[in-house]
């Protein structure tokens, strides 16, 4: 019999890894379980049996030496990789009804998660914002402007700018994030 398997697409912003992972346990008991998640929102699922599952995601760079002792800290923890999305890692473990299982058990841990996530999208952030002067400092000569490269460079401007301000904003949500976090350590 051959297993059937089910794409979906969903977007969460970083500041939702709570709603994503209750998604996903949702998906679960369903009998639809996580097999590949992609960017963009692209979720694979392979059917099985509905279970309760608990899904958690942690956000942890890529650094090849620390991966192996922070994958073994996880599975001998009970805890089954799933796989990743541009350094969100993907957990999960079956529970008993009404069980919390947590990877982070306390606040501080979960600051510490998105104080990782803030840093790397501040160093992207940087990149972004010198490929960004260029961008928009290199006005071209008057005839260029109104002619049709012009008019696309324009278009180009304002889609950047967008997208600009989308990131301030997914960085500003982090932040409050993190400051909500650290109200409950106190």
């Amino acid at each position: 019999m051959e297993t059937q398997s089910l794409r979906k697409r969903k977007w969460f912003w970083p500041w939702q890894d709570e709603e994503e992972e209750a998604w996903l346990g949702e998906m679960a008991q369903a009998g639809w379980h996580l097999s590949r998640v992609d960017l963009l929102g692209s979720y694979t699922f392979r059917q099985g049996e509905p279970i309760r599952v608990v899904y958690r995601l942690d956000y942890m760079p890529a650094n090849k030496g620390d991966f192996q002792d922070y994958l073994q800290m996880f599975q001998d923890a009970g805890w089954e990789y799933v796989g990743e999305m541009s350094n969100w890692r993907y957990w999960r473990k079956q529970a008993a009804a009404g069980e919390q299982i947590e990877i982070f058990t306390d606040a501080e841990s979960k600051v510490r998660k998105y104080r990782r996530l803030l840093g790397f999208l501040g160093l992207l952030f940087v990149v972004l914002l010198m490929l960004g002067m260029n961008l928009f400092f290199n006005t071209g000569t008057a005839g260029e402007r109104f002619s049709g490269i012009g008019l696309f460079f324009r278009l180009i401007q304002a889609i950047y700018l967008v997208l600009y301000l989308v990131y301030i904003y997914v960085m500003v949500r982090l932040a409050l994030r993190i400051s909500q976090l650290k109200k409950k350590v106190v």
